[in-house]
């Protein structure tokens, strides 16, 4: 159960790492949330900074999924006892939780699409299925593409994190 807190917290503390606002302040000299929409995403990114802060973005908030999961796969090989399934799961809704709720830049982050993404592509075929159902079922009650998104990317793994 500790491996479990531990996993989240260092899964919540790497989505909390902004990169749209470290990149928007180094390159363009100011903070994106300020610009355009708002939202510290790539989509934010490429509209206020341009298409190689945007693609810089991207890449960086999927890497923080991958090396979440990569974490809890190192715990869950060095901690014997540990439930390498639930560490994973928990690591990926951390890191979005962190990505949009980032502890180090008050609160405010983006709407955890790309870092989401990694959800998506581990996930078993069934569930790939199960969770575009939710989007499209989303669909019907909620145009929004990032509504439908993350509720899709991130409602099997936490049903799958109950079931363990």
């Amino acid at each position: 159960m500790l491996e479990c807190i531990i996993m989240a917290i260092i899964a919540y503390c790497i989505g909390s790492i902004n990169f749209s606002v470290i990149i928007s302040k180094k390159m363009a000299g100011f903070d994106v949330r300020e610009k355009g929409s708002g939202n510290a995403g790539s989509t934010n990114m490429l509209r206020s900074v341009g298409k190689k802060a945007a693609a810089l973005t991207l890449v960086c908030d999927i890497l923080k999924g991958v090396v979440a999961i990569i974490i809890s796969m190192i715990i869950g090989n060095f901690v014997k006892e540990a439930n390498k399934e639930l560490l994973l799961q928990i690591a990926g809704i951390a890191v979005v939780i962190g990505h949009t709720f980032p502890i180090f830049f008050g609160f405010k982050g983006g709407k955890g699409v790309a870092t989401s993404l990694r959800n998506f592509v581990n996930e078993q075929l069934e569930n790939r299925i199960n969770m575009s159902s939710i989007c499209f079922t989303i669909n019907g009650i909620n145009k929004n593409c990032i509504i439908r998104i993350l509720c899709s990317s991130n409602t099997i793994p936490s049903i799958n994190a109950i079931h363990q």
